[in-house]
């Protein structure tokens, strides 16, 4: 049902005329993860500059599909840079835009302190002061902030520093604010489904196994005030090695748990890594869990994507950067 791909484009809300499609080379969409922006290319055959440039600022749409299956929305981007190439070959037109949501305003630096706070009530107050949605994973948003200070940060800044603290990402993407739990879906803070992919789908691959140092356990120092002393917390990788111990004094039993349990679980997505390019797959997206089947046993098993490169050109092909999951790869 799938062999008959196309695109749908609007600019500001206008769809784009047959001219544009005739000159359209090709479309390149990556989906990051966090507050990486969303990206978007577009590159033209510009001979006889027939097709008239968008307007820096302007917002592309993008939607990609199948005759006869449907179409998915990709991303919403603006306008922030042309650039025009020629030589032998002809000439060229390249459009480049990234996420719509990274507005200005959300990379303006700011201090200020919060007291007796929660992270679903920092991340919401937030998002109410950018016209944004908050959306955060229901077993992060009562985890309690007793005090945490934003010094010179933007609001990409901090929301990613607290996000960090309880190994989550944060991320603003299609008019939400989101902190959600690594595996919950950077767009949406909802859980996203599983794509089983087999070797027979796929028309190239690459993966390793990563070379640095695994650790057996991680742990995290406090301050004790009630004793005076410096006490450690420990968390086990389920990996073989040394142990991993944080440098940064934490002011609370519970932070350097947290602490100790998110160092564990980014150690454990370095235990993996390839790329898997396949027939597109406009439902794959950054953070998704994919389960690989039909390669080596070594290959089979989950693994997360950790970027989602969508490409149309004589063809529509979906790349898809993995990493080991939490706790490492497993089948």
């Amino acid at each position: 049902m799938r062999d008959r791909p196309f695109i749908e484009v609007t600019v500001d809300g206008q769809p784009v005329s047959s001219v544009f499609y005739s000159r359209l080379v090709s479309a390149s969409l990556q989906d990051a993860t966090g507050q990486d922006a969303d990206t978007c290319e577009l590159a033209f055959d510009d001979e006889g500059n027939a097709l008239a440039a968008p307007r820096e600022g302007a917002q592309i749409l993008v939607r990609f599909g199948f005759r006869d299956v449907g179409a998915w929305v990709m991303g919403l981007y603006t306008v922030e840079g042309i650039e025009y190439e020629g030589g032998p070959q002809g000439e060229t037109m390249i459009v480049s835009g990234r996420s719509a949501d990274m507005r200005s305003d959300l990379k303006e630096p700011m201090s200020e302190h919060f007291d007796d706070a929660t992270v679903g009530g920092v991340i919401r107050e937030l998002a109410a002061r950018h016209g944004l949605q908050a959306v955060v994973s229901p077993e992060l948003a009562s985890e309690p902030l007793p005090y945490v200070a934003r010094v010179d940060q933007s609001a990409l800044d901090f929301g990613t520093r607290i996000a960090d603290r309880f190994g989550a990402l944060f991320s603003v993407k299609g008019g939400k604010m989101v902190l959600a739990r690594r595996g919950a879906g950077s767009a949406s803070g909802l859980s996203l489904p599983s794509l089983v992919i087999d070797k027979s789908q796929v028309s190239e691959w690459r993966i390793s196994g990563d070379p640095r140092p695994r650790f057996g356990k991680t742990s995290a120092k406090w301050f004790d005030r009630t004793t005076g002393r410096t006490e450690i917390e420990e968390t086990a990788t389920g990996l073989q090695g040394p142990e991993r111990r944080l440098r940064h004094v934490l002011p609370s039993k519970e932070e350097a748990k947290r602490a100790a349990s998110a160092e564990g679980e980014r150690l454990s997505r370095a235990t993996g890594s390839g790329s898997v390019t396949l027939a597109g797959m406009p439902e794959a997206q950054a953070e998704a869990d994919l389960v690989l089947t039909g390669f080596r046993p070594e290959i089979n098993g989950r693994w997360r994507a950790a970027s989602v490169e969508h490409r149309f050109d004589t063809t529509y092909t979906t790349t898809i950067e993995l990493e080991a999951p939490e706790g490492g790869k497993k089948d």
